[in-house]
């Protein structure tokens, strides 16, 4: 299924056996092979405040009595509305004042993250194509972190061999997988990123549905996945996107500057595209301002230069479009953000919110130093009730990509992690790492002066960012059991 000259929605037919010439077409008119996917009707009608008139609707003829008993009852409501979306849950929210209590018992329950993976590779001979996730979407979320390798990222396939079905009924037409993700993960609210690069980390926890699609060294087969982080309290999400080097003041200075009068950031995640040309190091020392602006309190910070990025949805209609023109899509985006804060005035905070980072840089080549950094960095680092790792690597590490995955799910066994791999990483030490003792007077000559340029770009690095909420479990270090 690699990536050819062909049509991108004809990729997946031609995989079952047959071609895009083997399709209905509509003699009428000339449709695209690829169209945007619509909300359901019933969210559609929510948001928008109509009212939905449902065409050949059948009654059902139920005992009232037992139909009281469960819409009145708390528990046996609860337990039904555990099974649905969050989407969905949005609207129960509003049916009556049981399930509305019952709704908001299910949001303070459900926040541990979730990933997901769409299955190229169906063990059925359905020939089907599944989305997985780890678990169900119980809760409105905060932001779901999409990675997409360049094999996977235009890739579509027909409505009707999509697992979950993306139409009812099911069109005649292909879907773009990003749109999928979209509409499956965060519709209608417009909180995910999407990252495409050559090399992707996947690792879910070893117990998930979805851990069979676990990525332990670099793969270039098709490969979407990511992850699910619920809405938290306190906590904001905050996309700043720089589309235009005459545009720096306006997109990022003064959202910077603003923010920060009243929120407190936690970690700040970048994605520097291949369009944003890194002359020097000094190139990306504007990130250098969130510092300026919190230099008494410190965040994680990690990044990775990329191919591209997607931060608005409304660029997947331009995904769309590309495919039906048989065209690579390429977004105008130069340096995509993605912000965690918390507020400045805590007040009756309920979270314990909190975000760290690792910088294993080119000096940490060897296994023994890699092992020792991910576990002082480990015994630094709370213990959360509820936890999720981003993983930003160079290529060029090689060999080492499964081992430092491998060290770091030891020493956070219940941390799913994702990632991607990139050609230059950014990042900062939080906690700050000791530096070791340099005993080659070689090395100390060729060692550069420190500036503040220089804890900020590395290459042939790895750098792991951590994010945790909810119940502290252990203030510091390996939970003991």
């Amino acid at each position: 299924m690699a990536t050819s000259e062909k049509s991108p929605s004809a990729m997946l037919s031609q995989s079952e056996g047959g071609s895009i010439e083997d399709e209905e077409k509509d003699p009428q008119e000339e449709l695209p092979s690829c169209i945007k996917l619509q909300l359901n009707d019933h969210i559609k009608a929510y948001i928008k405040r109509n009212t939905l008139l449902r065409d050949h609707v059948e009654s059902i003829d139920c005992n009232q009595n037992i139909v009281d008993k469960v819409i009145l009852n708390y528990i046996i409501a609860k337990q039904i509305l555990s099974n649905l979306d969050w989407q969905d849950k949005m609207l129960c929210n509003n049916v009556c004042t049981t399930w509305h209590s019952a709704v908001q018992s299910l949001i303070k329950e459900n926040t541990r993250p979730e990933d997901f993976v769409i299955d190229f590779h169906p063990r059925s001979l359905s020939c089907k194509t599944h989305f997985r996730k780890s678990g169900n979407f119980n809760k409105e979320p905060l932001v779901v972190i999409n990675f997409a390798n360049i094999s996977a990222y235009t890739m579509t396939h027909q409505c009707k061999n999509i697992e979950p079905r993306t139409c009812q009924p099911s069109c005649k037409r292909a879907h773009s997988f990003l749109d999928v993700i979209y509409k499956y993960t965060s519709a209608p609210k417009d909180c995910m990123i999407t990252i495409k690069s050559d090399y992707l980390s996947y690792m879910p926890l070893p117990q998930s549905v979805t851990s069979r699609h676990t990525i332990t060294h670099l793969k270039s087969a098709p490969f979407i996945g990511g992850l699910y982080i619920p809405s938290i309290p306190d906590v904001e999400f905050h996309r700043i996107n720089i589309k235009s080097y005459n545009n720096m003041k306006e997109d990022f200075f003064d959202v910077v500057e603003r923010l920060s009068t009243t929120r407190i950031f936690k970690g700040i995640v970048v994605f520097v595209t291949d369009k944003y040309l890194l002359h020097t190091v000094e190139d990306i020392i504007l990130l250098n301002h969130f510092k300026k602006v919190q230099p008494d309190i410190p965040y994680a910070l990690g990044g990775c230069i990329v191919d591209d990025t997607i931060f608005d949805h409304n660029d997947i209609q331009g995904v769309v479009d590309s495919i039906n023109e048989n065209k690579h899509y390429i977004s105008e985006n130069l340096i995509s953000i993605a912000a965690f804060t918390v507020p400045k005035d805590k007040g009756n905070a309920e979270s314990n919110f909190d975000m760290f980072s690792l910088i294993l840089d080119s000096s940490e080549w060897s296994k023994a130093k890699i092992e020792h950094s991910i576990s002082e960095f480990s015994k630094q680092v709370p213990r959360f009730e509820h936890s999720a790792a981003l993983k930003l690597s160079c290529v060029g590490r090689d060999q080492k990509h499964k081992f430092e995955q491998d060290c770091f799910r030891s020493a956070f066994p219940d941390t799913p992690i994702v990632g991607c791999y990139g050609n230059g990483e950014i990042g900062a030490n939080n906690p700050i790492k000791p530096e070791l003792p340099c005993t080659s007077p070689s090395l100390a000559k060729k060692k550069r002066e420190a500036g503040p340029q220089f804890g900020i770009m590395y290459s042939y690095s790895t750098v792991f960012m951590y994010m945790g909420w909810g119940r502290i479990i252990s203030p510091m270090g390996p939970v003991t059991k």
